[in-house]
């Protein structure tokens, strides 16, 4: 057989020299500490072999940490992330770079080590950090003050005293003071229809003919005619009038507690003056303040009018 020819013995050996290489490599890499490793993570990142470095800082760190000390978990984040940014993955390395920041908010990247790439996103990692903490805790405040405003507002037992001489006020006082206001409108309408038809033909017979000057025979029967409208019509007044006194003795209560409203809650905190602005008046939302009555006299007639505040 030739000296240089492959035999069995000697391919059997070499397979068994290469088994015993890996076993011991493998026994060499199994046995070393978290700490070695960590060593081994900086040398790679020195030599600018970020791939090592990655698969190595991943190793430390994924899926269960294998470093015990804050210290060294700081700097495996920031190496892994540094690693991640060189070789092209920003998003990974600037989520390396919070979880660094979490432990150690003041941790520093010097250039000594690191590129100027990785330096800035590693800074606009903590001012994004900083600014969505400030956000979240304008939200919490601002989640507990309206906490504290919606219990405040629900312990709040507001009084209103209601006048008993409102009661025998016409044009539906009485109801609107009752916080019945479909039926103030209705005495009201009612009333202002029936008095001012009663005072205006009144008032048109006086001008035209005078309390005591007599009436020509021809116009006896429309004049005559206009009285008993005239009388119809103040008897149908007094008639509502009173009806509405009744109505609103019987539904008054001279103190009622109410729910409170915006206008009673404390003023809120200036969080930002430059943004805050006065509290705007409350508008008026009661039938009773959007209601207007107003006397209308012209030379042969007279009423009453209603207008009724709209926005």
């Amino acid at each position: 057989m030739p000296p240089g020819a492959v035999t069995p013995a000697r391919t059997a050996r070499r397979v068994a020299r290469a088994c015993v290489i890996a076993v011991v490599a493998w026994a060499t890499t199994a046995g070393a500490s978290p700490s070695q490793d960590l060593e081994q993570v900086r040398q790679s990142f020195r030599e600018h072999d970020y791939e090592s470095a990655r698969k190595l800082a991943t190793f430390l760190l994924y899926p269960a940490e294998k470093l015990s000390q804050p210290g060294d978990l700081v700097e495996a984040h920031v190496i892994l992330g540094a690693s991640d940014f060189e070789t092209g993955h920003r998003a990974e390395a600037k989520l390396e770079f919070e979880k660094a920041l979490q432990i150690q908010p003041e941790k520093v990247l010097t250039d000594m080590l690191f590129s100027e790439g990785a330096i800035r996103l590693f800074d606009e990692t903590r001012l994004d950090i900083e600014a969505r903490t400030e956000r979240d805790a304008q939200l919490r405040r601002l989640a507990d003050e309206r906490e504290r405003i919606r219990k405040y507002r629900e312990s709040l037992g507001v009084v209103e005293r209601r006048s008993f001489g409102v009661n025998f006020v016409p044009f539906g006082a009485g109801q609107f003071q009752n916080k019945q206001p479909v039926r103030g409108i209705l005495f009201a309408a009612g009333e202002g229809i029936a008095g001012g038809m009663s005072v205006g033909i009144f008032l048109y017979l006086a001008g035209k003919y005078g309390f005591n000057a007599a009436v020509p025979p021809l116009e006896t029967p429309g004049v005559r005619q206009l009285q008993q409208v005239e009388i119809g019509a103040g008897i149908a007044f007094w008639a509502l009038y009173a009806w509405g006194v009744v109505d609103s003795l019987l539904n008054y209560k001279p103190r009622v507690q109410i729910e409170g409203d915006d206008s009673l809650l404390p003023p809120l905190p200036e969080t930002d003056p430059k943004k805050t602005e006065p509290r705007k008046p409350r508008p008026k939302t009661s039938l009773l303040h959007r209601l207007h009555v107003t006397p209308m006299i012209a030379p042969d007639s007279a009423g009453i009018g209603l207008t009724l505040e709209n926005f």
